[in-house]
Order: C-alpha cells, then sequence, then structure tokens
C-alpha cells in the first residue's frame, strides 16, 4: 500500500479559468455528470497571504492506486487550543472552497479548523476525480456506470483510515467535533458517508445534493442505512427552488422526479431517531451559486457541541 506523503509542495499556484455552471438541482440535473462552478473568483486567495485569525498550510495526499494526488488546505486558528482539540470542517471540493474564503467567513469560525480536501488541478475542480470519488458504487443490477465512477467508497476508506488520522494528529483536531460538506456530488458524497460511516463525523452539511444520480440509489441506501452507535448524527441539507419551466418535456419530467426524490429524502431522514435534521431552500438560487450560499451557511453555523 502506498503511504501518504505529507509533503507541502512547493511553489505551486492555481491557474485562473472560468466556466459557469447554471443548471439547477431542483430543476432536474440534465446530464449525468452534475457539473460544478469552474470559476476562479480571486487573483490573490485568502490562502495564499496571511491572516490575522489563522494560519494555513497545505499537505499531499496520494490515492491507494497513485492514480489521485489529494491537495490538501488547512487553515488552523492562531488561538490557544482547545484542551479536545479544534473542531474542524472538511470541505470537499477544497479548492474551491477555500479560493471562496475571505477574511470575513474566517471570522465567524475563529475557534475551528478549516480542512479543503482537493486536487492538484489548474482550476476550482477536477471534474474526473471528483465524478470517481464523489459517486457510490452502483448495484450490479444497475445500469452499468463509467469507469470514472461509483469510487465514494473506496473514499471513504482513505478519509476514514488515512487522511482523518493524520490530520487529527499534525493539527490537534478534536475527532469527536468534525463536520464534512459537500455540493452536488458532494453532497452526495455526505449523505452517503452518512449512510455508511455515521459515527466518523459529528456534523453532515449537504448542499443540493445530486439524488437523481442513478435514482433512486440514495432511497435504497437510506433504507439499509447504519445508525450512529451513541447519540444523534447533526445533518443540514440546504438546496435551491426554481420555478423555471422552460424546456422540453424530458427536462419538466426530470425537475418533478427531482423534487420527489428530494421530498421523500427529506421526510425519511426527519422521521429517523438518530438524526437531527435542518433542511432549508433558498428561492432564486441556481445550482452554481448554493456553493458559496451553502458554504458560508456552514461556516456561520460551525460543529455542534
Amino acid at each position: 500500500m502506498r503511504q501518504a506523503s505529507l509533503i507541502v509542495p512547493a511553489g505551486l499556484t492555481m491557474h485562473r479559468r472560468s466556466f459557469l455552471a447554471v443548471t439547477s438541482f431542483i430543476a432536474g440535473i440534465s446530464a449525468l455528470r452534475a457539473q460544478p462552478d469552474m470559476r476562479l473568483r480571486s487573483k490573490n486567495a485568502l490562502w495564499e497571504s496571511n491572516s490575522p485569525t489563522h494560519r494555513f498550510a497545505q499537505r499531499r495526499l496520494d490515492s491507494v492506486d497513485g492514480l489521485r494526488r489529494y491537495r490538501v488546505f488547512v487553515a488552523v486558528p492562531v488561538a490557544d487550543r482547545p484542551t479536545g482539540g479544534w473542531p474542524a470542517i472538511y470541505m470537499l471540493d477544497g479548492n474551491a472552497a477555500f479560493d471562496d474564503l475571505q477574511q470575513a467567513d474566517l471570522d465567524l469560525v475563529r475557534g475551528h479548523a478549516l480542512i479543503g480536501i482537493g486536487y492538484y488541478t489548474e482550476g476550482r475542480h477536477d471534474v474526473d476525480a471528483r465524478a470517481r470519488d464523489y459517486t457510490p458504487p452502483v448495484p450490479s443490477a444497475a445500469p452499468a456506470s463509467s469507469e470514472k465512477e461509483g469510487r465514494a467508497d473506496i473514499f471513504l476508506a482513505l478519509l476514514a483510515e488515512r487522511m482523518l488520522p493524520e490530520l487529527t494528529r499534525e493539527f490537534s483536531l478534536d475527532p469527536a467535533r468534525r463536520m464534512l460538506w459537500g455540493h452536488s456530488y458532494g453532497g452526495l458524497f455526505v449523505l452517503n458517508a452518512l449512510f455508511k460511516q455515521p459515527d466518523l463525523f459529528r456534523s453532515y452539511y449537504a448542499i443540493n445534493p445530486s439524488l437523481l444520480w442513478h435514482a433512486p440509489l440514495m432511497l435504497h441506501a437510506e433504507g439499509v442505512s447504519k445508525r450512529r452507535a451513541v447519540g444523534q448524527s447533526d445533518l443540514t441539507i440546504l438546496y435551491d427552488v426554481t420555478e423555471d419551466t422552460r424546456g422540453d418535456e424530458r427536462r419538466k419530467a426530470r425537475m418533478l422526479q427531482g423534487r420527489a426524490m428530494l421530498n421523500d429524502m427529506l421526510k425519511r431522514l426527519a422521521a429517523r431517531p438518530d438524526i437531527v435534521l435542518t433542511q432549508r431552500a433558498y428561492p432564486g438560487e441556481n445550482h452554481g451559486s448554493m456553493f458559496q450560499v451553502g458554504l458560508r451557511a456552514a461556516l456561520a453555523r460551525g460543529v455542534p457541541t
């Protein structure tokens, strides 16, 4: 098995490329691969400079097969560390999340560490890598999935067995107070992680989870999911709402399917005694804009005690 390399790469900068994804989850994701917002919003990202509240670091971790290189962004408070360690918010699509961070955001989490799990890519997202890592495995009876998809359980094992323990030790993080945050395919991964390893995180934060991916796969996953051993999992699901009825009949059908899937999932989760569910709709937002909306909502809330 390849061992993790925790060497800070020198001289790495992020090149700026733009692509705007404007599809809406509730309107129904028209493509099988949910396209994230690819815009880079800042020429000088906060993590490339200094902050009065946090110190920044980067780490590298290779996948077991050596095919993917993860770029891990870290922001740790400069204050005195709590006895149990820092509560931490782990953010998927870490390149984009850290590119969006402003000092006002860090002011909201002066007592939290932030971990961005990203990739070595020129833009905000590695579309192929995230499609592979964030999507859950498809049952053999289902239609064949691309070889670039359906590896979420492998990525979850890497996260649980190597990434979290190493980061926890090095940066004095509290293993009992950590949040997993994700948007779109990342939100899908958050729910998959909750269903497979509910005790791994204290809090799960899913923004516009791509529930239409091989639907109704995630409803089946919820039905056979594990329960938390002790206490309750804190789960937040945020989503945009659109009443746009433009498009062909197929698009309208997917819009209705997406709404039904989300409503069914929310009802199931709200009825579970092992989950404390928070849900909120955002009229006027779209799939791409929900990334920033959901990120700042998570930072404002922090990891529950």
